[in-house]
């Protein structure tokens, strides 16, 4: 139940979220048909534009991954590991009559760089985390997922420890831990860069000691055209996964604040 609260605070905390209840109290008669209702109208639709353009999109998109790819960078892999941990969200459980290895999206990454790690030797382990968020019994976890993917890569399926049950990035950090017993261990952590610096945070939190791999890197200075300046869904997208982050940092924040 938490985990999908969560998702809907999130959601209304979104630029489409936020588009939604404004729109929705403009229109309620509560606030009458004067300049208050149109100037709600007027912000619900520029905050959807603003959030929908280029810039705005990877100035915040892409100040994620420049702080997850500063962490990679602070605390290079220099050694082996007892596990290397890749988290969900890039690989969904296959529905019927869809290919078994899944539906991959652009956070695939994820997955084949645990494969390259684990062929380098970085560790015997890789620990596949992701629950799943179906309402259908029969679709396998993201974790199932990642492991078909990860042994048609090459990594034996005995190699593959899968944790089924989280569905926040603070749950995959809880139930790896548990999956992998007591004690501090090092790992890899395996996410997009644009995730890492709250993936860090989460299983620091619970007393890993964390050596960030990121991938997935989706933004690159690169001269822009005169169209690439208008706003787009994809730019949309990544503002709202940006938000998503930031959202889930404020929450240790404000958690770390409410213990004291």
């Amino acid at each position: 139940m938490l985990a999908e609260l969560t998702k809907v605070a999130i959601w209304a905390l979104s630029p489409v979220g936020v588009w939604v209840w404004l729109t929705a109290l403009a229109l309620c008669r509560a606030f009458g048909r004067g300049h208050l209702r149109t100037a709600m109208l007027w912000l619900a639709g520029l905050q959807l534009l603003a959030f929908a353009t280029p810039p705005v999109s990877e100035a915040l998109f892409g100040g994620l991954e420049q702080q997850g790819r500063a962490l990679q960078a602070a605390r290079p892999l220099d050694g082996p590991v007892k596990a290397i941990v890749v988290l969900g969200g890039g690989i969904e459980g296959p529905y019927r009559g869809t290919p078994p290895m899944g539906d991959m999206n652009e956070a695939a990454d994820r997955v084949f760089e645990a494969a390259r790690l684990y062929k380098q030797g970085v560790s015997a382990r890789v620990v596949a985390s992701g629950g799943s968020f179906s309402e259908d019994p029969t679709v396998p976890t993201e974790a199932l997922a990642m492991r078909t993917v990860l042994e048609q890569l090459g990594v034996p399926a005995h190699n593959v420890l899968t944790e089924e049950q989280s569905r926040t990035t603070f749950e995959n950090a809880l139930r790896t831990r548990d999956a992998l017993g007591p004690g501090q261990h090092r790992i890899a952590l395996v996410t997009s860069a644009y995730h890492m610096p709250r993936s860090v945070m989460w299983f620091e939190h619970v007393g890993f000691d964390v050596y960030p791999v990121v991938c997935d890197v989706r933004v690159e200075p690169t001269p822009r055209r005169f169209w690439q300046w208008l706003p787009s869904p994809r730019a949309l997208a990544h503002s709202t996964l940006a938000i998503q982050e930031h959202l889930g940092v404020l929450q240790r924040k404000v958690a770390r604040w409410y213990s004291r």
